[in-house]
């Protein structure tokens, strides 16, 4: 493969990758925008919030950006800008992508993954475990929720410790007339009704 061919194919994939970049972000954030009546959010990513791999490489682009600049070669600040463009789309999608959002209408782990999204009237029961960071919440659902014989699926959430009252709050306005899980006016689960 001559020069002249390795610089046409590399271009090729360099724009593809980029188009493809662009779209994934935008279904990402026209994904988060339908969202209606979200009442509580968070960031879940693993370096302070934010996503770890995405973070790194947006990090790595722009240092090859800055030295393309300083380098002042136009292809080269071309494709560094393109490398740096395709950096900011993974980052803002995984960034929302991992965020989880609590609506008035269910609970969303994955905001471009519809299997990890539950709604409230799906859920059949819950469990709460509180570890050091954060309360581990275990939710039991149903696919179908008017047949009472289909499978039951484990729906796993991290909730902050600073969104703890709030989360349960909502968990008592949407879940309280089915479920009975928390004593009123206390914070711990009524264990009793479990044995």
């Amino acid at each position: 493969m001559s020069g002249l061919e390795f610089n046409i194919v590399f271009w090729l994939l360099l724009g593809i990758f980029s188009l493809t970049a662009i779209g994934l972000a935008t279904a990402t954030l026209i994904n988060v925008l339908r969202l209606r009546n979200v009442r509580l959010s968070w960031k879940t990513g693993k370096l302070k919030g934010y996503p770890l791999l995405p973070s790194l490489f947006l990090f790595v682009t722009v240092a090859v950006v800055g030295l393309a600049l300083h380098r002042a070669v136009r292809e080269e600040v071309i494709a560094a800008g393109l490398f740096a463009w395709i950096g900011l789309c993974w980052f803002s999608t995984s960034f929302w992508a991992s965020k989880r959002y609590i609506t008035d209408h269910g609970m969303v782990k994955n905001i471009n993954e519809p299997s990890q999204t539950v709604a409230w009237h799906q859920v059949r029961d819950f469990v709460e475990k509180e570890q050091e960071e954060h309360i581990h919440y275990t939710f039991i659902y149903s696919a179908n929720i008017y047949d009472d014989t289909s499978d039951l699926i484990r729906f796993e959430l991290q909730v902050p410790k600073g969104r703890k009252k709030e989360f349960r709050n909502l968990i008592s306005h949407k879940l309280g007339q089915r479920i009975r899980c928390y004593v009123k006016d206390e914070e711990a689960i009524n264990v009793e009704q479990f044995e």
